[in-house]
């Protein structure tokens, strides 16, 4: 493997922030994670939803793919949100795949839950 090979990746995919309005990404290596906040949990489904699709344009502009199957999204928040959201179910999709939800992840050997507990 090439020693330029990451370094050129990480310019190939330098724009990717860009293409995003309602989201923050945040980026390690070939890893994203886009985050959302709100008031009410309709505005953050629309605002993932949204920035997924503009994500998936780009990603097909620059000869990119994304592996649905991995992705995954996790609501975090107070006892009293939390309890909201599993009554309402938020609709995360991907060119109308359905993204699954999980309650914990692991990301950079992190594992953080829905509470912020690691």
């Amino acid at each position: 493997m090439s020693t330029l090979g990451p370094l050129f990746f990480l310019l190939y995919i330098n724009d990717l922030p860009a293409c995003l309005s309602k989201t923050k990404p945040r980026l390690f290596a070939d890893d994203t994670n886009i985050t959302a906040a709100g008031e009410c949990l309709s505005d953050l489904e629309d605002a993932v939803n949204s920035d997924l699709e503009m994500l998936r344009k780009w990603l097909m502009e620059n000869k990119l793919s994304l592996n649905v199957a991995k992705t995954e999204f996790q609501i975090i928040g107070t006892k009293q949100m939390l309890k909201k959201a599993s009554v309402q179910q938020l609709k995360i999709h991907i060119q109308n795949i359905p993204i699954k939800q999980v309650f914990q992840c692991k990301t950079l050997g992190v594992t953080v839950d829905e509470n912020l507990c690691w």
